[in-house]
């Protein structure tokens, strides 16, 4: 396999030719679901920046595509502001119908990079959560043929999964004998409650976590919780299950 520069030497000339290839742009579009573009348009200009690709089927209806190559992070950043251009061109009348962000920085995908932990559970990494982002890995072939894929189970690394094995390796052996303070990322969070309240994938979609609202969770001397509440009352959110 080969690397976007050694197939085009620098980003910028890959999403000119990409731009150009309607053939490979809808065979991004057949991977994830969306109709064909009969044409596109490279590094259309925007209020705050510039679209990588934008596509426009026969109905004028768009698809944007954004691109992140192995010089970059496709992190939280990129996604929001994939996700921020569809806007602005629904903003200025245009039907979009998706957004694709093309990956060729990583080999593994953190799942809850894309998708709020809610949507998470028992569906592939197609479409991408609140977003509304589509991810698709980038590959050229040997012969410089551009080649991409879906991320595939292998490729996936589920965030969540890293929060319990942190948990279970470096906290819950130390909470009958400690007060401990957890801070983080709302995702990270709601992971940690689905394990500890023991909730299934329907009741974690109707968990709500309020930003800067601590959760005071007892628990007894067999880890089973025996009190859990908000400190702040007029800001708690339902617990689904206390």
């Amino acid at each position: 396999m080969k690397t976007l520069r050694e197939a085009y030497g620098a980003e910028t000339k890959f999403t000119q030719s990409l731009a150009k290839d309607i053939d490979s742009l809808n065979k991004i579009n057949e991977l994830v679901g969306l109709p064909n573009v009969a044409r596109a348009v490279n590094e259309l200009s925007i209020p705050g920046g510039s679209i990588d690709v934008v596509g426009y089927t026969v109905k004028g209806e768009a698809i944007v595509y954004e691109h992140q190559d192995l010089s970059g992070r496709a992190d939280q950043t990129h996604v929001g502001k994939t996700s921020h251009y569809a806007r602005v061109l629904k903003s200025q009348g245009l039907k979009v119908l998706g957004t694709i962000l093309l990956c060729e920085s990583i080999d593994k995908i953190f799942l809850d990079t894309f998708e709020d932990i809610r949507w998470a559970y028992n569906r592939r990494p197609t479409l991408m959560g609140h977003c509304n982002i589509h991810a698709v890995r980038s590959i050229w072939t040997d012969e410089l043929t551009y080649a991409p894929e879906l991320f595939t189970d292998d490729t996936i690394i589920r965030g969540s999964d890293t929060v319990l094995d942190f948990y279970k390796q470096e906290i819950e052996n130390k909470i009958s004998d400690n007060n401990i303070l957890i801070s983080a990322h709302g995702n990270s969070i709601r992971a940690l409650c689905k394990y500890l309240f023991k909730l299934d994938e329907n009741q974690i979609s109707k968990l709500e976590i309020p930003t800067g609202n601590p959760l005071l969770i007892n628990l007894d001397e067999e880890k089973k919780i025996t009190d859990c509440k908000y400190l702040d009352s007029e800001r708690a959110k339902d617990l689904v299950v206390f």
